[in-house]
C-alpha cells in the first residue's frame, strides 16, 4: 500500500490511565506510534483516576471531565456540525438492552443505560471532532461504548479484549451488550490466541485478530538489590490475582527453602487483608511489599524467579516483562494467556488455586540453580515476538497506518 494512502491519525480509548495492564500497553503503543510519525490521541471516558503511565508530550490527551454527555475534552471542543442522527445507534442499543435486562433489575439497568448513553454521546462528539482514521479501544465496557459511539461514522473501529472471556465474569447486561455490539466492530482483538478462539462463538472468525502486548525497552535509571534470594510478583492486589494462594504456598515452601523471600510489586484493595494473612502464616518478615512502582524492571532484574498465581488472566505484562528479564516463571493454568507465553519449556505450570502444587514448584525452582538458568533462557527467547519493533508491525498492520 502506498504510504500516502495510509491513515495518519489514531485514537486510543480507555476507561482511565490509572494502574493496569491495558493502560500500560496503551501508553507503550501510543508512544511508539507517535515516534513513527502517526498523530496519536489518547481518550479516557472516566475522570476518577490520575494517570499512572507517562505519555509522550506529542500525544494529544483527552479526558471526560464530567458524567454528563456534554462533558468537554481538554484538547478538542464539540464540533459545530454534528450529524442529525448521531444518537440513533445509541438509542437503538439502549432499547434492545432494556428488553434484555430491565425486567430483572430495573433501577440498576436504567442507571447503567443512562451512563452508557451519556458516555457514548460524549465520545461520539469528540471522535467527530478529532476525525481519526482508526480507533482502538481497550476493555469490555469501554469497547461497547466505543462501538456505539462510532456506529455509522465510517471510522475503522478496533476493540481489544484483555482477559479470557470464558473466565472473566461480567454482569449479564454487559455480556448481552458485548454479544450484540462486538460484531459491528471492524476487528475484535485479544492479546492471547486462546481468547481469540473463545470469541468465535459470537464473532465471525475473519473479524478476529491476535494483538500482542508490546514489550517496552527500559533504560534502568536506578539499581535495586535484594539481600536474600527472592521470588517476585508484579500484580494488582485483588481477588483475580490470587496473591493469597502465593502467600499460603510460600508459607509451606519456606520450611524447605528457609533463605528465600517474596517481593510483591503492586497495590490494590486487598493489601491490608493480604498483609494480615502473611502475618497469620508466620512469614511477614519474608514478604516485602513495595506498592505500585512506575518501572518494575529494576526489581525484576534483581530477583531470582517470578511467580503469578492468578485465577484468570489475559496476557499479563508483568509475566512478559519478567520473562524478558530472563526470570524463570511459575504460573497457574487458569487461562491460556500465561500458558501461551510459557509453553512447555519456559516455566513451571501449576493448577490454579492449588496451594500444595504451587509450594512444590517454589521448592523445585529455589533448590535447582540449573533449572532456573535453563527456564530463564527459554523464557527470554519466547518474548521475541513482543519486542517493540516486532509487536508494532502487527499493530500498524491492524490499524492500517
Amino acid at each position: 500500500m502506498d504510504a500516502s494512502a495510509k491513515p495518519k491519525r489514531v485514537a486510543f480509548i480507555l476507561p482511565h490511565l490509572g494502574p493496569g495492564g491495558a493502560q500500560r500497553v496503551a501508553a507503550t503503543a501510543a508512544n511508539a506510534l507517535i515516534e513513527l510519525g502517526i498523530e496519536m490521541h489518547v481518550i479516557t471516558i472516566l475522570d476518577n483516576h490520575p494517570d499512572s503511565y507517562a505519555l509522550d508530550s506529542k500525544v494529544l490527551r483527552h479526558r471526560n471531565k464530567g458524567s454528563q454527555g456534554g462533558a468537554k475534552s481538554s484538547k478538542v471542543g464539540t464540533p459545530k456540525d454534528e450529524t442529525l442522527n448521531e444518537d440513533q445507534p445509541v438509542r437503538r442499543v439502549v432499547r434492545t438492552f432494556a428488553r434484555l435486562s430491565v425486567v430483572r433489575r430495573p433501577l440498576g439497568a436504567v442507571g447503567f443505560a443512562v451512563n452508557l448513553t451519556e458516555r457514548a454521546r460524549w465520545l461520539r462528539r469528540l471522535i467527530q471532532s478529532i476525525r481519526p482514521d482508526a480507533v482502538l479501544s481497550f476493555l469490555t465496557q469501554t469497547n461497547i461504548i466505543t462501538i456505539l459511539a462510532t456506529r455509522g461514522l465510517g471510522i475503522r473501529t478496533i476493540v481489544s479484549e484483555r482477559n479470557d472471556p470464558r473466565l472473566q465474569h461480567h454482569r449479564r447486561r454487559v455480556v448481552a451488550l458485548r454479544k450484540l455490539t462486538y460484531p459491528w466492530a471492524n476487528v475484535v482483538t485479544a492479546n492471547t490466541r486462546g481468547a481469540v478462539c473463545a470469541m468465535e462463538s459470537f464473532i465471525p472468525k475473519k473479524n478476529l485478530a491476535f494483538l500482542p502486548n508490546p514489550l517496552k525497552s527500559h533504560v534502568l535509571s536506578a539499581s535495586v538489590s535484594f539481600a536474600e534470594p527472592t521470588f517476585i510478583t508484579v500484580t494488582r492486589l485483588v481477588e483475580q490475582k490470587g496473591v493469597d494462594v502465593l502467600l499460603k504456598a510460600a508459607a509451606i515452601a519456606f520450611n524447605k527453602v528457609p533463605n528465600w523471600h517474596v517481593a510483591i510489586i503492586g497495590d490494590g484493595t486487598l493489601r491490608h487483608e493480604l498483609q494480615a494473612l502473611a502475618n497469620k502464616l508466620g512469614i511477614a518478615t519474608r514478604v516485602h511489599w513495595y506498592g505500585h512502582v512506575d518501572n518494575p524492571i529494576p526489581y525484576l532484574k534483581a530477583a531470582d524467579a517470578f511467580i503469578l498465581t492468578s485465577r484468570f488472566e489475559g496476557s499479563p505484562n508483568a509475566l512478559l516483562e519478567a520473562m524478558a528479564c530472563g526470570l524463570p516463571p511459575i504460573v497457574s493454568d487458569a487461562s491460556p494467556g500465561p500458558l501461551e507465553l510459557v509453553g512447555n519449556k519456559a516455566g513451571l505450570i501449576v493448577p490454579a488455586e492449588d496451594v500444595n502444587a504451587t509450594a512444590e514448584a517454589i521448592v523445585a525452582l529455589a533448590s535447582d540453580n540449573e533449572l532456573r538458568r535453563r527456564l530463564g533462557a527459554a523464557a527470554l527467547e519466547r518474548t521475541r515476538i513482543h519486542e517493540l519493533d516486532n509487536a508494532m508491525k502487527i499493530w500498524r498492520d491492524l490499524l492500517r497506518v
